[in-house]
């Protein structure tokens, strides 16, 4: 199938004359060989950071950044999924659409919570002038018949607090001893990120509260996407930050998010942080968002995408970036563990590799890895067209290898990823590999390394 591209201006919001453009997009990357089986993807454009997620109304809901004319960034839209049970999804009309002059460069990030019937959904008003941007904070409301409407008296923050810049978004609510309050991540003037607070008693009129103090974490010069869940008694925060440095085998991404583990004390305007560590240690993630699921358990989206990159086959497919699977989260020895729910794993087939050569037929498939108490190298692809886990039990160090792919790309951040674990205690690698997306969980969840890989077969090895 062919389609023929239109060029449309950067800050296009879709409108009905769109709507046979987008529909032929969309059957046109139905057809690309490299669509996911299992992971969600934008039915044509780009894809970036989730929003809005909640389990409301008998449904799941993942809204999430669109820009829906090409695998490019341009004018966010809230595109808009909708699932019973976080495994099949289909994709809803009910989208954000920037169309109000206070939105005039887009509906940027955000999230949701229920306030009685309705499902309220923050977001930034993306509003540029000649002087910066100018920090507006919207919010829409979706009732239960599952139509939105904008808040007549948007923006419903329309300031900038002193000493910060006009960089202010991401707007996460949530409640707390009996009020709501508002996480927005920004930055000053003189380039250090800040978690800035505000508070409602009813979710409509916010008040400016501060800035909370970190702990001395180096959180660069902006932070994004701020979100919180709590797990068993303890709050865990994740933060998103722009001009991180790196250290040691951490922070090598273009941009890199953090959780914290911890107590919020919205009083004193600090978190109190007992643990913190980089949230994904792959090379393709960013801007993950916390909810809870329909059982009232922590969950989270991440991005599987980070900052402007230019991958393989993108502008012949005509789509960009998707989704994680849904992670389930718990603590364990100060720890944030991820894992995957039985039915998201019991999608894929599973190949449990003991050695030898394996020729996969399928491009998707759970590839189950018990690791000895020796050096392993695992190859997936052929020598010269491959990907590579490499372990190291001796000295406890895994190194993801993408050096030997012939479909390089984002080569300027590094062509692998390493993390250190307690030597000789490595005992499973689980690589949920789907079609060019890949998620490896490490020692069941005690580490994940997100990414994307090109390679032309699916031959695996251990040497």
């Amino acid at each position: 199938m062919s389609v023929e591209i239109k060029q449309f201006e950067k800050y296009t919001p879709v409108s009905s004359e769109h709507t046979e453009y987008i529909k032929n997009l969309t059957e046109y990357c139905k057809c690309s060989a490299r669509r996911p089986a299992f992971h969600m993807i934008p039915p044509c454009g780009l894809m970036n950071d989730p929003n809005g997620l909640a389990y409301y109304n008998g449904q799941y809901h993942v809204f999430y950044q669109w820009h829906p004319f090409g695998p490019s960034h341009g004018m966010k839209h809230w595109g808009h999924f909708i699932s019973e049970d976080l495994i099949t999804w289909t994709d809803s009309p009910e989208i954000l659409i920037p169309s109000e002059e206070y939105e005039k460069n887009g509906c940027y990030s955000g999230n949701s919570i229920q306030i009685g019937s309705d499902l309220f959904l923050y977001y930034t008003a993306n509003y540029k002038s000649p002087q910066g941007k100018i920090p507006k904070q919207a919010l829409a409301i979706m009732s239960p018949d599952e139509k939105i409407r904008k808040y007549a008296n948007n923006p419903i923050i329309d300031e900038t607090p002193e000493g910060l810049t006009g960089e202010i978004r991401d707007p996460f609510v949530f409640r707390r001893n009996g009020s709501f309050y508002m996480f927005l991540g920004g930055g000053t003037t003189d380039g250090i990120g800040r978690l800035i607070l505000y508070k409602s008693d009813n979710g409509f009129a916010w008040n400016y509260q501060g800035c909370i103090a970190l702990s001395g974490l180096d959180v660069g010069r902006m932070i994004e996407c701020p979100s919180i869940v709590t797990i068993d008694g303890k709050d865990v925060l994740f933060l998103s930050f722009i001009g991180k440095e790196p250290e040691g085998d951490r922070y090598h991404n273009a941009f890199s998010t953090v959780y914290l583990i911890g107590q919020l004390d919205v009083e004193n305007l600090t978190f109190h942080i007992e643990a913190c560590d980089e949230l994904d240690k792959g090379f393709d993630f960013y801007a993950p968002q916390a909810f809870y699921n329909k059982e009232n358990k922590p969950v989270y989206f991440g991005w599987f995408g980070c900052g402007v990159q230019e991958l393989p086959h993108m502008k012949e497919d005509m789509w960009i970036h998707g989704l994680t699977m849904p992670r389930l989260m718990s603590i364990r020895n100060k720890r944030l563990i991820q894992n995957i729910s039985e039915k998201t794993a019991a999608q894929y087939d599973t190949v449990v590799y003991t050695g030898g050569q394996v020729v996969l037929d399928k491009n998707s498939f759970h590839l189950c890895i018990p690791v000895c108490q020796t050096n392993m190298v695992v190859q997936i692809g052929q020598a010269e067209d491959c990907f590579k886990i490499r372990v190291d039990n001796e000295h406890g160090k895994l190194t993801l290898d993408r050096s030997s792919l012939l479909e390089q790309f984002c080569q300027e951040y590094g062509v692998s990823r390493s993390l250190s674990f307690d030597p000789g205690k490595l005992t499973q690698l689980d690589l949920y590999y789907d079609n060019t997306f890949g998620e490896l969980f490490i020692n069941k969840g005690e580490d994940v390394m997100t990414f994307r890989a090109f390679p032309k077969s699916l031959v695996i090895s251990i040497n």
